[in-house]
């Protein structure tokens, strides 16, 4: 195998992929990035059993063929190099010889025939995407995805393809969240949970204008992109029915501004047990006041103005999840609906259809 191509270019896919192999692998061949050469390009393909992705590269292709090489090293390396055309060349003792400018090197590699095979089964079709969307839908849920690794069917994100909508959801036991996007096109019913490595991938590569298409074939999530395509194996284990979780009806509805509301959480909340952030609010005709204690440090209390014309109620929330729940959301305005001081609350975007987040209440 010889090839030529754009320092550049290389190491833009391959940061795309690189992220995908472990530090410690089991496997030595699970460390390295396989690299394929035919056509006129260059293929850089990474894996760690359950997240793989691929990146098509525009290449001269002297030569075609295959080699392994250490991903960590070999990204080092081209993060150095001069800007300008770089050639690899592979021996015959798997050895490849790479120059660039006038630096070069000689890298051990590992046989193409062990490494393992990224490519997905044949999708019954695809769900087109703008990326955008994509990946706020991946902000406006992920934080909800829980770490106990006893309940691994929590450890993901439910993608959720109905008809003419797709969904998103997860949760961690205390809160769920959930985003749901319009499609241009019916599609088949599909659902599968993405593993929290796969997410954190989708999310990084996704790019702020391109399409997207997605789909779930066999055990596995498929996100495709020009020139790029990455698998995700799907969590066996049955997600929770989210959609008994979420409240039919809310007597109570309170108005008012994200901004207020993220910055009054998170001064109060310094006085909050650092394990729980619990944080109390009571809501009352107009006003919201934001409450902590700390039995060592002390107390703090915050009023905002909110539209509310109901009745007084007090509630506990961990502050923790309520900023995270604020965070993604976009609009000036958020609304919070509610039963009563022991039921759970709802925390969505006033201008924005789609998106909300169900947070269990605390005893405070």
């Amino acid at each position: 195998m010889e090839v030529h191509l754009d320092r550049d270019s290389f190491l833009k896919g391959l940061q795309m992929v690189q992220n995908i192999v472990e530090p410690r692998q089991a496997l030595p061949i699970l460390a390295n990035v396989l690299i394929q050469a035919g056509g006129e390009a260059i293929r850089v393909t990474a894996t760690d059993l359950e997240v793989g992705g691929s990146v098509s590269i525009p290449a001269k292709v002297v030569s075609p063929g295959a080699i392994t090489l250490s991903a960590r090293k070999l990204v080092e390396i081209v993060k150095e190099l001069p800007v300008a055309m770089l050639s690899m060349k592979v021996q015959d003792n798997a050895w490849v010889a790479l120059r660039c400018g006038g630096a070069a090197y000689k890298l051990v590699g590992l046989s193409p025939d062990d490494f393992p095979s990224v490519m997905p089964g044949t999708p019954v079709g695809w769900v087109t995407l703008d990326s955008k969307s994509l990946r706020d839908m991946l902000e406006q849920t992920s934080f909800a995805i829980s770490h106990d690794e006893g309940r691994f069917a929590l450890n993901g994100i439910l993608f959720s393809f109905q008809g003419k909508e797709i969904r998103l959801v997860a949760t961690d036991g205390h809160r769920l969240a959930l985003a749901t996007r319009a499609l241009r096109e019916t599609v088949s019913m599909a659902t599968g949970i993405v593993p929290r490595k796969g997410v954190q991938e989708i999310a990084r590569v996704l790019g702020s204008s391109e399409e997207v298409q997605l789909a779930l074939v066999e055990n596995q999530f498929v996100l495709r992109m020009p020139n790029f395509v990455m698998l995700a194996r799907l969590i066996e284990g049955q997600f929770p029915n989210y959609e008994q979780v979420l409240p039919k009806g809310h007597p109570r509805r309170v108005t008012m501004s994200r901004a207020a509301l993220s910055a009054g959480l998170r001064r109060v909340s310094i006085m909050a047990d650092e394990r729980t952030r619990p944080v109390k609010m009571v809501f009352a005709p107009g006003t919201l006041k934001l409450m902590a204690y700390h039995q060592d440090l002390g107390e703090a209390e915050e009023t905002l103005e909110v539209a509310y014309a109901g009745d007084e109620v007090t509630i506990g929330f961990n502050s923790r999840y309520l900023l995270e729940a604020l965070a993604p959301l976009e609009a000036d305005q958020v609304v919070f609906e509610f039963n009563d001081g022991m039921s759970p609350g709802v925390l969505k975007s006033f201008e924005e259809e789609g998106t909300l987040c169900v947070i269990m209440p605390m005893r405070i």
